[in-house]
This record gives C-alpha cells, sequence and structure tokens, in this order.
C-alpha cells in the first residue's frame, strides 16, 4: 500500500487531499524525454521528433513512440522510468509542502506506515538492502552507459527473481 492511501484510509488526509498531491507530484515529474537527453540515449532533434509525432497522436505515451520510431529499446525505456521514479517527489513531502501535515505528522504517521507494512509481511527493507549491495556504486565513463544500464537492468531482474 502507498503512503498516501495509507493516510487517506486512516482518515488522516481526505480524498481530496490526496488527489491534490498526487496531481502535484504527477506535474512536477522529469519528462521521459528530458531524462533520455541527459543520459544520452536521445538527442534533442529526436526528442523533437518524438514530440511532433505525439501532437499526431496524443493518446500515444512518448516512451512508447519513440520505441515504434526505433530510437530507443524497451531497455532504454525501463531504465529511463527507473530514473523517473527514483526523482519523483515524495507524497509525504508534498503534503508538508501544501500545509496538509506538519513534519512531525509525517514522521508519527510513517513510523506507524512501516510497523502496519511489517505486521502484513511487505516490509520492504530487506529487499532494499538486496538492490543496494547489488546496485554499483561507481558511474560509468559516458560510452559505457548504455552496456552498464543494460548490465544494472540485468541485475534488478536476477535481485527480483530472487525475491
Amino acid at each position: 500500500m502507498q503512503f498516501g492511501l495509507y493516510l487517506k484510509n486512516r482518515g488522516i488526509i481526505s480524498a481530496e487531499q490526496l488527489v491534490a498531491a498526487l496531481d502535484e507530484q504527477l506535474s512536477r515529474l522529469v519528462p521521459i524525454g528530458q531524462i533520455a537527453i541527459e543520459e544520452g540515449i536521445l538527442n534533442a532533434r529526436e526528442v523533437f521528433n518524438v514530440l511532433l509525432e505525439q501532437g499526431k497522436f496524443p493518446n500515444e505515451r512518448f516512451g512508447d513512440l519513440a520505441i515504434e520510431m526505433r530510437l530507443m529499446t524497451r531497455d532504454d525505456l525501463m531504465w529511463l522510468l527507473m530514473i523517473q521514479a527514483d526523482r519523483k517527489h515524495p507524497i509525504s513531502e508534498i503534503l508538508i509542502r501544501q500545509g496538509v501535515l506538519t513534519e512531525r505528522q509525517v514522521a508519527t504517521e510513517m513510523a506507524a506506515f512501516r510497523r502496519a507494512q511489517g505486521r502484513m509481511g511487505l516490509d520492504g527493507r530487506k529487499e532494499k538492502a538486496h538492490f543496494a549491495a547489488q546496485s554499483p556504486q561507481i558511474e560509468p565513463a559516458p560510452g559505457r552507459r548504455r552496456r552498464h544500464r543494460h548490465e544494472c537492468i540485468n541485475r534488478l531482474s536476477d535481485a527480483i527473481a530472487a525475491v
């Protein structure tokens, strides 16, 4: 269960407050095209071309179009989505910024949330420690990024399969 939903189910925040926080979280996501440029997967011209194509097909997602246009692979997209997820602003920070909760309330509720997850057998600390041990500690040289990305994806897949 997600922390925001936990807060709503416990009556700590309303459904409207949760939706407002999720809207802000979504609006702050770094676009996949921008991350693709930063990671050297696409250049600005290629991103522009995908965006032009997306204008013709507004219901198609950027990554799916880029794959269809043979500008990136599915593995590239998975890598970019992982980076995007890592950059997502935590719902707790947004609720504090919006004045819905105080830092103290978030700390108290987060502790209760983690205890509840542990009771349900959904405690992710072991998995996080496993993934941290599996992940490389140094950034590869720019020329090795693609191979490094595939190695990371393979390690993550192996780690997930082991869990």
